[in-house]
């Protein structure tokens, strides 16, 4: 289990995840204050078009590799993660099983469980095949400012709330 925690922090730490990174917030003209980072980086890394039976056989092949192909490192630690320990329990599991005697309750009670994470293992091996496909095809989706949801502080409203007053709110945006 170490391993694999060592394994996942090796993971993240090569795609810089674990550095901070610098955000400043405005006001922007809705009175939402939001908080905004250089996106550029985020635009040219999405920009090309991703296939999406690639990112969906990687997903199979390897837990994870659709979503590191897609960009979307976090998520790719967290699969492989999941599946790294899926497999750990249903060995685990297994080696409980054989050292019980043959027909003994413990023993199906640890097959059981071996079987259940093999279930598990088939379901998120499944999802992540999906979320590989689904993700590589919105790889160039538009999400500027002309399609946007803002959740924010609203600064207060004069003569409806008292002056030190704020409220949150939401902001849906489309332009055509």
């Amino acid at each position: 289990m170490r391993f694999l925690a060592l394994l996942t922090i090796m993971m993240l730490s090569q795609s810089g995840l674990l550095h901070a990174q610098a955000a400043s917030s405005s006001m922007n003209e809705e009175g939402f204050v939001e908080a905004f980072e250089d996106s550029s980086q985020k635009l040219d890394a999405r920009s090309e078009k991703k296939s999406p039976k690639g990112a969906m056989l990687r997903s199979l092949a390897f837990p994870g590799w659709g979503q590191w192909y897609n960009g979307q490192k976090i998520k790719a630690a967290l699969v492989f993660s999941t599946q790294a320990t899926l497999v750990a329990l249903s060995f685990h599991f297994d080696s409980e099983a054989s050292k019980s005697p043959p027909g003994s309750a413990e023993r199906e009670r640890d097959i059981d469980r071996r079987n259940s994470m093999y279930w598990i293992m088939g379901g998120v091996t499944l999802l992540s095949m999906l979320d590989a496909y689904i993700d590589a095809h919105l790889s160039d989706f538009d999400t500027g400012p002309d399609l946007a949801v803002r959740i924010g502080i609203l600064p207060p409203q004069t003569g409806r709330l008292p002056q030190h007053t704020a409220i949150a709110g939401v902001s849906l945006r489309a332009q055509f």
